[in-house]
């Protein structure tokens, strides 16, 4: 289990959420959320909910994140013109732009116009996650990590690679992954500086400050899309995916293996499905080491330009949104661990075996060993602690209940949502609270009356 703790002001933030005290979050947000219902976004369906609540709960898991401003109010507009995955235009970008930057300022509205002009699946995956292998991220960034250090810095900037669609790595397709599946072996960062003696293959830097070109999804014109933009883009992208994927669209794109390369068409699946948590979450991963890399190459770069401005040279930094703090999220230990598809379907099958189970016929101990092996494959989702949290409060084992409880709640506040979207965030976070308070109290219900005048937190 984690020995990380949940700091005390994500938890007041998230509190503010749960109360709806949106005006102590940004004064402009309740005008804000307002005007999303004026334009019909609660009448818009959106996944598992209507496109209104998929909006708000993006914009949730952004100020849980930490992002500046402006970036979490592009999450509460983000597809609000219409993009390349979705059509939920509920305002027109040639006559609607000027209205929506008065709402939510200039920056945060250039940021929702360029969301929703690049072709995301050819930026994101195509060009970038797809290129490369687990060991080839990971390593890559313990690389950067070390530079970080004090290492020769031009090492890494002597030779801009400019990553295009026909850049692949020889003997690999541009939608092919040579990543090797290993058994509940998370990939992570040494983050004491030590190698793993596997050499990545990815060039430095993965993209240039300049950027990447790309074709406007509309009207086919080129688009230049600076490194720091697609970094902003996978921190949106991040929270826009853990937001709203499940087991539906994994039946859509036939996504049995959990990498998420959207390569299926069962267009025939029948919706909701089963409402099984999705296997999104290696997919997740992969982005937020790749975030961190360019995280890191943006910091190597403004210290190499300091250092070349030191020695007479030009210092200029390209690319735009300098002035947007770019942010890696809290999750899978700061975006430095990738988890393998196998263990992420495997923690699943075992939550969900023992989620469903009739306990009747199966014991509690049965369903304990099963979600401590989901743990064991995958400990980065919450509510398999929550659930062994129950099981060791009806066993009176009040100690080891709270800390199940402790940490399956900060890892709810951690992602900013949900794993398991048959229930709500807010539901899970009630229910986590509900748990922990028994626990500290040492006390539990012994009757199904008992259980259900459950609900009270403090």
């Amino acid at each position: 289990m984690s020995n990380n703790i949940m700091s005390n002001d994500v938890f007041e933030l998230a509190r503010l959420f749960l109360r709806r005290s949106y005006a102590s979050i940004d004064p402009a947000l309740p005008s804000l959320l307002a005007v999303l219902q004026e334009v019909g976004a609660p009448e818009c369906w959106h996944k598992h909910g209507s496109f209104y609540d998929h909006l708000v709960d993006v914009y949730r898991i952004l100020k849980l994140w930490n992002v500046p401003d402006a970036v979490a109010r592009c999450g509460l507009f983000h597809s609000s013109y219409s993009n390349s995955y979705v059509n939920l235009a509920i305002f027109q970008p040639n006559v609607d732009r000027q209205k929506v930057r008065d709402l939510i300022g200039i920056e945060a509205e250039t940021l929702v116009h360029l969301f929703c002009i690049v072709p995301r699946q050819q930026l994101i995956h195509d060009m970038l996650l797809f290129k490369y292998s687990d060991e080839d991220l990971v390593s890559a960034l313990d690389e950067l990590q070390s530079s970080h250090r004090g290492t020769d810095l031009e090492k890494h900037y002597g030779d801009f690679r400019h990553v295009t669609e026909n850049d692949k790595i020889e003997g690999q397709g541009i939608n092919e992954c040579a990543c090797k599946e290993t058994d509940n072996v998370h990939y992570n960062v040494s983050l004491d500086g030590n190698k793993s003696g596997y050499e990545s293959r990815i060039k430095f830097p993965i993209i240039p400050p300049e950027g990447i070109t790309l074709k406007h999804i509309r009207t086919g014109e080129d688009l230049q899309v600076p490194r720091r933009l697609v970094a902003i883009f996978l921190v949106l992208t991040m929270a826009d995916f853990i937001d709203q994927l499940y087991s539906w669209q994994d039946s859509l794109f036939e996504n049995e293996d959990g990498r998420l390369e959207f390569r299926g068409n069962t267009w025939t699946a029948l919706w909701p499905g089963d409402g099984k948590p999705g296997l999104w979450m290696t997919a997740i991963s992969r982005m937020g080491v790749l975030l961190n890399i360019l995280v890191k190459e943006e910091e190597l770069e403004r210290q190499f330009s300091t250092k070349t401005n030191a020695n007479g040279h030009d210092a200029s930094l390209q690319g735009d949104f300098l002035d947007v703090k770019l942010v890696i999220p809290p999750i899978f230990n700061k975006c430095s661990v990738i988890l393998p598809s196998l263990d992420q379907i495997k923690a699943r099958d075992l939550y969900w075996e023992a989620v469903c189970m009739d306990i009747k016929e199966r014991s509690l101990e049965e369903a304990e060993g099963l979600l401590l092996k989901a743990c064991n494959c995958n400990p980065w989702i919450g509510e398999p602690y929550l659930l062994l949290a129950q099981i060791y409060l009806s066993k009176g084992w009040f100690e080891v209940a709270l800390a199940n409880a402790k940490e399956g709640l900060r890892l709810l506040m951690d992602w900013g949502t949900n794993w398991d979207k048959r229930m709500s965030w807010e539901g899970w976070v009630a229910w986590a609270r509900v748990l922990e308070l028994n626990a500290r109290e040492n006390t539990w219900p012994k009757s199904s009356w008992g259980m259900i005048n459950l609900g009270l937190v403090k």
